[in-house]
């Protein structure tokens, strides 16, 4: 696969993730720990804040999706 084509899936995998109300805040790479972060948040509270870290973006957004299927869901709390 290609590289956009990886970016691409990884992408749609994050957002499948999501819970209700959120959206994928950013990714960018983090040039001191040289590594790339995902991020994504409920835009009316940006303190509830899901991450996911990796060496490259698709790794980034990979672990993104994780943490976000790992949370629990509003009715488990």
């Amino acid at each position: 696969m290609t590289t956009l084509g990886a970016l691409s899936q990884a992408w749609v995998s994050a957002e499948a993730a999501l819970p209700l109300g959120w959206t994928i805040m950013g990714l960018q790479r983090d040039a001191h720990a040289e590594r790339w972060v995902a991020t994504a948040a409920r835009p009316m509270q940006p303190v509830d804040v899901a991450t996911g870290h990796g060496g490259d973006p698709v790794q980034a957004l990979l672990r993104l999706a994780d943490a976000l299927r790992d949370r629990p869901s509003p009715g488990d709390m």
